[in-house]
């Protein structure tokens, strides 16, 4: 009787780490059709019910057909994606559960390849209870390391190293406690500890799973908060850009007040033929006139502001910046685009300047054959690190190293590249983008 009861809490483990999974795939890659999470709680226990239920039968094919319907429930009638089309959804999602399924299957694999080897003569009970451990932990541990990154491309972000490590750990110690189970349970062992290190194995795939969601959270914002950062420096921008078009204003109407002074002055000058006056008042003229004009660099707001911005810092700063910008349209991007691409690379531009005594800044982008290219130029110290790709790597601190690995990613995102040269004293960054978002 008590091993029977074993066998079920395997099986309601192993529904339980289903339905969490399915339904966070769900989550993650679709929009939800209703407000309400009362909703989805209610559908979320009913399915692990129903999933339970159906469980305690022992037949895969009929556990199989149970989750195809119920895909094709949830997927139709609680979830939406406006880019993708029906029929489209419905096959990626029975993809997915037909992955999953090969996913928990590998588990159990290894367990009976385990047994086989071993020549362990175990309890049926337990035996099933460890075949489904081992199935939880394979779905827990692939669908974070590989069916997260395959399905939901466009919402998962990078794993880092240490991501690794703990996955890595959390997943020995599960396996241990399997291994633990299948060698002891063959022996004569405590009970009390026999139980512990059942109730071990059952909660650590719940830790696993626990942890594991943490970790992509974790991950997922942390790069949200470099995406609020990115946002907020374009506030800014737009912020000082209509501060300064006030001020403009208000100069503006100034001038238009005092036009006809101006006007007669030169005339006055004009005719005593004191060109030189003329010249000087002229020049005084235009010199009040010029902080009134936003240069045009291309017909995009975003970018002119952009570059007029660092423009500006530049010249405050003793730095050399050139700039020659031709015929380009870079409407097809999104501002925010626009902000983490330029804004980005020349603010790395400027920070590398700063320590240089020659500062010297150049930014060229012109358009041919449908392509846009840019090329940034500037001063820095000829110490620099490469990653194994050919990119820069940065000296102070990953966070800033965040800002270069996004611009990557937004350049892809436009089908664009993007690389790195020195040459002597100037480092360069060459853009190409195609002049349109996804794939032309």
């Amino acid at each position: 009787m008590e091993m029977q009861l074993l066998d079920h809490l395997g099986k309601f483990m192993s529904c339980t780490v289903t339905v969490f999974i399915m339904f966070q795939y769900f989550d993650t890659k679709y929009a939800r059709r209703f407000y309400s999470r009362f909703l989805y709680t209610i559908i979320k226990f009913l399915c692990l019910s129903a999933n339970y239920m159906l469980y305690l039968i022992d037949n895969p094919v009929v556990n199989m057909l149970f989750w195809l319907v119920m895909t094709l429930f949830v997927g139709g009638t609680l979830y939406y994606d406006n880019h993708l089309g029906r029929i489209k959804c419905f096959i990626i999602n029975y993809v997915f559960v037909l992955s999953n399924a090969i996913c928990e299957a590998v588990g159990v694999m290894l367990v009976n390849a385990a047994n086989y080897f071993l020549h362990l003569n175990q309890d049926r009970y337990t035996f099933s209870f460890v075949r489904t451990v081992a199935g939880s932990a394979a779905c827990v541990l692939l669908y974070y390391l590989v069916l997260k990154r395959i399905f939901i491309q466009k919402k998962a972000e990078r794993i880092f190293v240490v991501q690794y490590l703990i996955y890595a750990v959390a997943t020995v110690y599960v396996l241990v406690s399997i291994g633990e189970i299948l060698v002891l349970g063959t022996q004569e062992t405590d009970s009390i500890a026999f139980r512990f290190m059942i109730l071990n194995a059952f909660f650590g795939i719940f830790l696993n799973l626990y942890l594991f969601y943490l970790l992509d959270a974790f991950a997922e914002n942390k790069e949200l908060k470099y995406r609020i950062t990115l946002y907020e420096k374009q506030e800014k921008l737009n912020y000082e850009y209509y501060t300064k078009q006030a001020d403009n204003y208000k100069t503006a109407l100034s001038v238009l007040h005092d036009i006809r002074k101006h006007a007669k002055v030169l005339r006055e000058l004009d005719q005593k033929e004191k060109l030189l006056e003329v010249q000087s008042y002229a020049n005084a003229f235009e010199n009040m006139l010029s902080p009134l004009l936003l240069k045009q660099y291309c017909r995009n707001v975003i970018f002119n502001i952009i570059i007029n911005d660092k423009e500006d810092f530049c010249a405050k700063n003793n730095i050399d910046f050139e700039v020659e910008v031709r015929d380009i349209d870079i409407d097809f991007m999104e501002p925010i685009d626009i902000t983490t691409i330029f804004g980005n690379l020349l603010d790395n531009a400027v920070e590398a300047c700063k320590e240089m005594e020659k500062r010297h800044i150049v930014l060229e982008a012109k358009a041919f054959n449908g392509l846009i290219y840019v090329q940034l130029s500037n001063s820095f110290s000829g110490k620099i690190r490469w990653d194994s790709r050919g990119f820069p790597l940065s000296n102070k601190g990953e966070q800033h190293g965040i800002g270069l690995k996004n611009a990557e990613k937004i350049l892809k995102k436009y089908n664009g590249s993007m690389e790195f040269s020195t040459v002597e004293d100037m480092f360069t960054v060459k853009i190409l983008l195609s002049g349109c978002k996804d794939p032309c």
